[in-house]
């Protein structure tokens, strides 16, 4: 592996003598990037870019989506709100009308869940109050 290593050495040496004869291409120089107005206008980017970032800790792009989930979000909350308004009143009784029927079903099932012998007392009770109302009248 050693002697591997060395003829690979030597052949990239070689190559290297055989290459320095001929001439390297260069890549033509860019005179708006070279010049020096263009370069300080590109380095004063890139620091008032960095400044924004450092500062904000967002891109505009994401400024820009979180402005329109925003605007979403209020479009929706002002239609719910004029849905609201909107309602006609025979809706809204319905509407009273349900809440009062689930209310007295919650209280059934809570009287159901009741142990029996609280149930039989309450029935007690009432029966007493209405013969003593019943004999006061």
């Amino acid at each position: 592996t050693r002697l591997k290593r060395e003829k690979g050495r030597c052949d990239l040496q070689c190559e290297e003598e055989e290459s320095s004869d001929l001439i390297r291409p260069h890549r033509p120089v860019n005179p708006a990037a070279a010049s020096r107005s263009h370069q300080e206008l590109h380095k004063e980017l890139q620091l008032t870019h960095k400044r924004r970032l450092s500062q904000e800790g967002k891109t505009e792009l994401q400024r820009a989506l979180e402005k329109r989930k925003w605007e979403q979000r209020m479009k929706a909350s002002r239609d719910q709100e004029e849905a609201k308004k909107s309602t006609s009143p025979l809706h809204q009784e319905l509407l009273k009308r349900h809440q009062r029927l689930e209310n007295l079903e919650r209280e059934e099932k809570k009287k159901q869940e009741e142990p029996e012998f609280l149930q039989v007392k309450e029935r007690l009770r009432r029966t007493t109050s209405q013969e003593t109302g019943e004999n006061k009248v």
